[in-house]
């Protein structure tokens, strides 16, 4: 006679579908940070060229 306690398939297939979906949200919702950042980066970028290029024209 044991005293623990077991954990029955059911439940552990439902934890680790859980963990699963988990992980997922967690990777787009990095991906897409990732994502805007380089977008907002590249952006810049263009602006900083575009007020160059502006400024040559000017000369």
């Amino acid at each position: 006679m044991t005293g623990g306690h077991t954990v029955d398939a059911s439940t552990f297939k439902m934890l680790e579908g859980l963990l699963i979906i988990g992980g997922v949200v967690a990777l787009a919702v990095w991906q897409f940070g990732s994502l805007r950042r380089d977008r907002e980066e590249r952006d810049r970028r263009r602006a900083e060229e575009q007020k160059k290029s502006d400024n040559q024209k000017q000369d």
